[in-house]
């Protein structure tokens, strides 16, 4: 196999694995916050300054500045701007619950297609020194934390 053939499956094999870990690998994220009951999503425990709500929130605007710079890299080249943090804790519906999971899930979706097309340069160092790579690790990041306190949330308020 020749260096090419072999860059070609590497650079196959992570896109493989990113869109995996995207997807929530193990444990979707989808599935994580379909579970998870509105009427709790807005509860503020003792000690902590944001509801399963607000988090999801901080997740999808982060989300959304990160497939912005994949889409666009020359266009939105501040990939970590001011942390937004929603002032409103509680979703008015189980419909606007829904409706933030679906933008979050057709965001998601939209990144993992850009991660498999083999056309995405994934690696290309743009103005601002990131990669789009970077910028789906850094997704991954991001939204295990947050995910992760959510989950912790949840099971504190009895959703698991």
């Amino acid at each position: 196999m020749n260096q090419t053939s072999t860059d070609q499956s590497v650079e196959t094999q992570v896109r493989e694995q990113l869109a995996e870990l995207l997807k929530g690998g193990f444990a979707p994220n989808v599935i994580l916050l379909r579970e998870f009951d509105y009427r709790k999503a807005g509860i503020l425990l003792d000690g902590l300054h944001f509801s399963a709500w607000i988090l999801l929130g901080h997740i999808q605007a982060r989300h959304q500045t990160l497939l912005n710079f994949m889409k666009a890299p020359g266009a939105h080249p501040n990939v970590w701007p001011d942390a937004h943090w929603p002032e409103n804790h509680v979703p008015e519906s189980d419909q606007e619950w829904q409706q933030a999971i679906d933008r979050y899930e057709e965001d998601l979706q939209e990144m993992i297609r850009l991660v498999e097309d083999p056309e995405t340069q994934l690696f290309e160092v743009q103005g601002n020194g990131k990669t789009r790579s970077w910028a789906a690790m850094t997704t991954l990041h991001h939204t295990g934390y947050h995910i992760g306190q959510l989950k912790t949330i949840g099971r504190q308020l009895g959703v698991w």
